[in-house]
């Protein structure tokens, strides 16, 4: 089943192009809180994210390393000697942004009831003939607007998955005792843990540019007053395992975050960015500096050192961003 992450389970693991990651939160018998993120890198080819192909070319392979790595620490046997470990368990699943196809609408209203809702989305959809909706599940999430009277508009989301790509995820996961209850996807959850652990609520009243980088793919969104207005992702190639480490991918991250700016001025003359977030692996000090002498936007790095508060324990080998987007999951 496919949901916008609302009550959130307490493993969630997360697929990604070159690694999975996995993260879990519990209560032990006296009452503290756990956590636990683990990550596990991937043979090449093993995921392969796309919107329309198989993702899961052979599922039987990949279940015994998603059983290892989502198995609990510690095994606590219940009843007749049976393990709480081969209970099936309801998690969270993050799928990498290049498996869905999405698009920013604008509305004047959005009715309350979820299901009114979705049927709105769908059908405006269905007229701009955005991306074809046969065989697709549809879901979207909402973002509030801050204006009055006439003034007043929404931003919506919209995702659109093919139903057998979403089956292949689901079916490796049950394959091994893990419901996959909720569905979501990399970059809105970094955004929403994001949201979390940034001081006060200063991103409401401000425009910005947030830029994901993983998966071998990019994806810049922008933020204006709070709303999302522009949504791309693209990818990169296999260069992009690299990080930011060669300055040809730099270029691109560059030149992508130029263009996006450009479209979304021309749709929104009132955008006003002077701050942008960047969220991937390794050292950003040559894209800091690029952004700031080419479009004057000021730069800060999303990542491990943003989420201590959180609790999340330093594991070494273990942070990357797979881990990172698996603890957006059940932060």
């Amino acid at each position: 089943m496919w949901n916008w992450i609302r009550y959130r389970p307490q493993g969630c693991l997360k697929f990604g192009a070159d690694s999975l990651g996995w993260a879990e939160r519990e209560r032990n018998w006296c009452g503290r809180l756990c956590q636990r993120y683990v990550l596990s890198p991937l043979p090449a080819g093993a995921v392969k994210p796309s919107p329309l192909t198989d993702n899961v070319p052979q599922p039987s392979t990949l279940a015994p390393q998603v059983r290892a790595l989502t198995e609990p620490e510690a095994k606590h046997r219940i009843g007749r000697g049976a393990l709480l470990s081969e209970v099936p368990r309801r998690i969270a699943v993050l799928l990498p942004d290049t498996t869905v196809r999405t698009t920013v609408l604008s509305l004047d209203q959005v009715p309350s009831r979820r299901e009114e809702r979705e049927a709105l989305i769908r059908w405006r959809l269905g007229q701009e003939q955005i991306f074809p909706l046969n065989n697709a599940r549809v879901v979207s999430q909402v973002f509030g607007n801050h204006g009055e009277g006439v003034e007043r508009r929404y931003t919506v989301l919209a995702v659109a998955i093919q139903e057998s790509v979403l089956r292949q995820y689901e079916s490796l996961c049950e394959s091994v005792g893990l419901i996959p209850s909720e569905v979501g996807i990399t970059s809105l959850r970094l955004v929403d843990l994001w949201k979390r652990v940034s001081p006060g609520a200063g991103w409401l009243g401000r425009d910005l540019l947030w830029i994901t980088l993983s998966d071998r793919s990019l994806t810049i969104m922008v933020f204006q007053q709070g709303q999302v207005v522009f949504y791309r992702c693209k990818l990169l190639g296999e260069n992009a395992v690299e990080g930011l480490a060669t300055a040809g991918l730099l270029n691109r991250v560059l030149d992508e975050c130029r263009t996006s700016l450009d479209v979304c001025q021309q749709q929104h003359p009132s955008l006003d960015i002077h701050d942008a977030v960047f969220c991937g692996d390794g050292e950003i000090t040559s894209l800091q500096a690029e952004l700031q002498e080419q479009l004057q936007l000021a730069v800060q790095q999303f990542g491990w050192n943003s989420i201590k508060t959180l609790g999340w324990e330093t594991r070494g080998s273990q942070q990357g961003m797979a881990s990172l987007a698996a603890i957006a999951g059940v932060s």
